[in-house]
Order: C-alpha cells, then sequence, then structure tokens
C-alpha cells in the first residue's frame, strides 16, 4: 500500500470514529448512510478518488455546533448506521494495519 493511500484510509478513518459520536436528525442519517455505501464501494473497488470524495462527504454531514429553536430532533446513529460504521472501521483499521 502507498503512503497516500495509507493516508487517505487513515482519514477516513478518523471520520467513522466520529461519527458514532454524531448526533443527527434521522434525515441527515439517511444521507449519513448513502455516502457509507459509496465509501464500501469504493474499496471494494480500490477507487481512492471516490474514498476521498465520500471522506470529504461524510465529514461535511456531521452535526452542526448551533442547534436553532424548534429544530428537528436529533439521535445517535440509528442500528444500521452504526453497524456499517464498525464494518468500515473494522475493515479500514485491518488494511491500514497490513500495510505498515
Amino acid at each position: 500500500m502507498s503512503d497516500n493511500s495509507a493516508r487517505l484510509q487513515n482519514d477516513a478513518l478518523a471520520v467513522l470514529h466520529e461519527v458514532l459520536d454524531w448526533e443527527l436528525s434521522a434525515a441527515r442519517w439517511e444521507v449519513v448512510a448513502g455516502i457509507l455505501d459509496a465509501l464500501t464501494g469504493s474499496l471494494e473497488q480500490g477507487d481512492l478518488e471516490t474514498l476521498v470524495q465520500a471522506t470529504i462527504q461524510l465529514e461535511q454531514s456531521g452535526p452542526v455546533r448551533l442547534t436553532m429553536i424548534g429544530a428537528t430532533p436529533t439521535q445517535p446513529p440509528p442500528p444500521p448506521v452504526r453497524e456499517r460504521t464498525n464494518q468500515l472501521i473494522h475493515r479500514l483499521s485491518g488494511s491500514t494495519e497490513d500495510g505498515a
């Protein structure tokens, strides 16, 4: 694995760890689920450009610092998102360790 590939995977790994602590609306969790699908596909295909784009999108999907009065209630990751996130963390952790 190249240094660049390992760095990109570490960037994705860092964002995935953050996802587990996020509180988002149900609609935003649906968006995150789609991004996790793209991230999974990029790893399966070895597509580093899609990995970068999905990582950026995922990071931008995180919670905002300000909550408007009357805003849609937030919740922790739903079980399917939590499971997919954990699978990706495991996969990326193994990949980065194998390359070291």
